[in-house]
């Protein structure tokens, strides 16, 4: 049996009470990670947490809201004190569907509050950890409209811009301590935001249809490719990859750009 990619490791994964999140704490932990599942949804948390222990592996929930600074710093603690923390993911995020002179002053605040300060608090707290334990790995969950525009998102679109360049500005001062930073950025995928946006629409299969057409290669994203692109950057196998983008989107945002 092959050694698995992340024994001994400790690894924190923000809104993983569901979704995206939920996928790849469940990922971390069937590679031998020691995983902190951390949400807002307290009670989500837990139940992903049982899953994986009731799978094997190693998990703990804690309920917290990336947008407070002594919850983030809490959060921290538990995972160093559980064995150290090598891994941070960062896949807590919200959306709201606005165009620009629609966006209320709450909805822009709340979506730059989690997709934008969240991170930074996370890698605030949880960069120092990571150097503490050796060195390791930082992975956000990015957006294609991180990088291109779409109507009717205009607070997200500025969220997922601005986690880039923070993203590689954190790369670049702590790559001397062994921390790597880096960004996912998958376009609509089968789990998470893009789901439950279309499940509100009174027509999903409709608005997954209207998606797919978009998309070169004429599908979602699903959970297992953004698990393994993850996994990947958050692994020894990308030891010299830092301060970078992957688009993982089916070439949709090659032909856009």
């Amino acid at each position: 049996m092959s050694e698995l990619r992340f024994g001994g490791k400790g690894a924190i994964v923000t809104g993983g009470a569901s979704g995206l999140g939920a996928a790849i704490a469940a990922r971390l932990a069937r590679e031998g990670a020691r995983v902190v599942v951390a949400d807002v949804d307290g009670p989500g948390a837990e139940r992903v947490s049982r899953d994986i222990a009731d799978r094997g592996g190693a998990a703990r929930a804690v309920a917290m809201d990336v947008t407070r600074a002594n919850e983030v710093e809490s959060l921290v603690r538990v995972a160093e004190e559980s064995g150290g923390l090598h891994v941070l993911v960062l896949s807590a995020a919200v959306e709201t569907r606005s165009d620009l002179g629609e966006t209320s002053d709450d909805a822009w605040q709340r979506v730059l509050d989690v997709n934008l300060k969240g991170p930074f608090l996370c890698m605030k707290y949880g960069i120092p950890a990571i150097e503490r334990s050796g060195g390791g790995a930082v992975v956000a969950l990015g957006s294609t409209l991180g990088a291109i525009g779409q109507p009717g998102y205009a607070a997200y679109c500025a969220s997922k811009g601005a986690l880039v360049n923070l993203c590689k500005q954190a790369a670049i001062e702590h790559a001397p301590a062994g921390v790597r930073v880096n960004v996912v950025s998958p376009s609509a995928c089968d789990t998470g935001l893009f789901i439950r946006t279309a499940e509100r629409s009174g027509d999903p299969e409709a608005i997954v249809r209207l998606v797919t057409s978009n998309v070169p290669m004429r599908r979602l994203g699903s959970a297992d490719d953004v698990c393994e692109a993850v996994l990947f950057l958050a692994s020894d196998a990308s030891s010299y990859v830092s301060g970078t983008v992957l688009p993982l989107d089916g070439a949709l945002a090659a032909r856009r750009q």
